[in-house]
């Protein structure tokens, strides 16, 4: 395939020059044999999930309570920050929004014989939680990685009632996801008993390789503030808010001193050789407390901010002007980083195939053969079976005048899939 050479702010951003509709999403139903129902999910897939020319990716997974609420904002977010950004900033995901059917039910973990402001017959209701998790694990999650190309990597998202249901399963159901999002969680919930039982659970060690982030809103009644409501007692929004930094204080006493001083901003990846030598990165706690917001207002900074914590070792400020000039020696830059991610997101993450083939690219262009022929074999390394990096290493041997070795990998490609290009391009060295 004949191409131009890209510029740096393209490789920065990796854009798709394909046109492509704007559509936030698609509805989807699965049939729940344990909550006896069908539920209604909305996925959201990143802009290049078709994409037919690269070999096929394998994304994270976000999983989002309230579902109908929340599924716009957070796809907002995750476009902006993996695709506006460029790919060495935050990954692309995949989002599965949980719309409610009986919210009270399905995110509560107990049933309590008094909560304030519920009657009898709304409390006979609730205590789904457990029921409603089984239904994540068992059949949702087995559907979607039936049907979408997802990674070994889950977070999960909930605000109010869905932030209790995050804190449930972070303490309860540790392993079933890598990331927590609990914004503003209901802690006050069945007398603060998942509260209690934060206490001992967090000493079991159990939470290496995960990450939590808990978000705290202004909730204080008038005349009160955050120091005064813990002495109040009779207050719900009082109670509310003190169980929360409640929880805040039990996570920070059991993990008072994080391996690095994670901030939601700090845009520094964390430094390889300070990872630990084997084994899961450990785990990851960051909160804040927003008094700018209240309850219902919570959600759109929170969320944000939480997902940039979550993945605030992903980032990596790469110098491409210095990069594209023959004085670079840190090639090794990229693969170093990734292994860096890697360790935290507990499986091997690969650079992106289209960011390599892009670098390749314009150091071809520039004449920087050796280096160029570096970054086409780290993908062919990362990437055997695609046939893209074995045509854009034809090309570089192609422009380097070695026809024979040139047209060895145009065959190699085409074993992989027959593209007229390159099959052009074979020919015409063969003649």
């Amino acid at each position: 395939m004949n191409r131009i050479y890209l510029s740096v702010l393209t490789i920065l951003l990796s854009i798709h020059t394909h046109a492509q509709p704007i559509t936030l999403g698609k509805t989807d139903t699965v049939y729940s044999k344990t909550l006896g129902e069908p539920r209604r999910i909305h996925i959201y897939l990143p802009s290049g999930y078709g994409d037919t020319w690269f070999y096929p990716r394998r994304y994270p997974v976000l999983y989002l309570l309230d579902g109908d609420t929340h599924f716009a904002s957070v796809c907002s977010m995750i476009q902006l920050l993996s695709e506006a950004r460029g790919p060495l900033d935050f990954p692309e995901l995949i989002i599965v929004a949980i719309p409610n059917t009986d919210r009270v039910r399905d995110l509560t973990p107990t049933r309590p014989t008094r909560q304030p402001r519920m009657d009898s017959a709304a409390l006979s209701r609730t205590g789904g939680g457990e029921k409603f998790l089984s239904f994540i694990s068992n059949e949702l999650m087995p559907h979607i990685d039936s049907i979408y190309r997802t990674a070994p990597y889950k977070i999960f998202m909930g605000h109010s009632l869905g932030g209790l249901t995050v804190v449930n399963a972070f303490l309860h159901h540790t392993a079933l996801f890598n990331a927590y999002i609990a914004t503003d969680p209901s802690m006050t919930w069945d007398d603060q008993k998942l509260l209690r039982q934060a206490k001992d659970i967090l000493q079991e060690n159990k939470f290496s390789g995960r990450s939590l982030f808990l978000a705290i809103a202004n909730n204080t009644p008038p005349g009160l503030d955050t120091i005064a409501i813990r002495s109040d007692s009779n207050n719900e929004f009082a109670r509310h808010m003190s169980s929360i930094f409640s929880l805040r204080n039990t996570l920070a006493a059991a993990y008072p001193q994080p391996p690095y001083p994670f901030k939601p901003f700090s845009g520094q990846p964390p430094i390889p050789e300070n990872l630990p030598p084997a084994g899961p990165a450990p785990f990851r706690f960051s909160w804040k407390y927003y008094p700018e917001c209240d309850h219902g207002s919570l959600p759109l900074p929170a969320e944000y901010d939480a997902l940039r914590f979550t993945f605030n070792y992903y980032s990596l400020p790469f110098p491409f002007p210095e990069f594209f000039q023959p004085t670079w020696t840190q090639d090794s830059l990229l693969t170093t980083h990734f292994k860096v991610i890697s360790r935290y997101m507990g499986y091997k993450v690969l650079p992106p195939e289209t960011l390599v083939n892009n670098m390749g690219y314009n150091l071809m262009g520039s004449r920087q053969f050796d280096r160029a022929a570096y970054y086409f074999q780290l993908n062919i390394e990362n990437y055997p079976n695609s046939f893209n990096v074995y045509d854009s290493m034809g090309d570089l041997l192609a422009a380097e005048q070695q026809k024979d070795s040139a047209i060895k990998c145009y065959q190699k490609a085409l074993t992989l899939r027959e593209e007229p290009g390159t099959r052009q391009k074979m020919e015409k060295l063969s003649r």
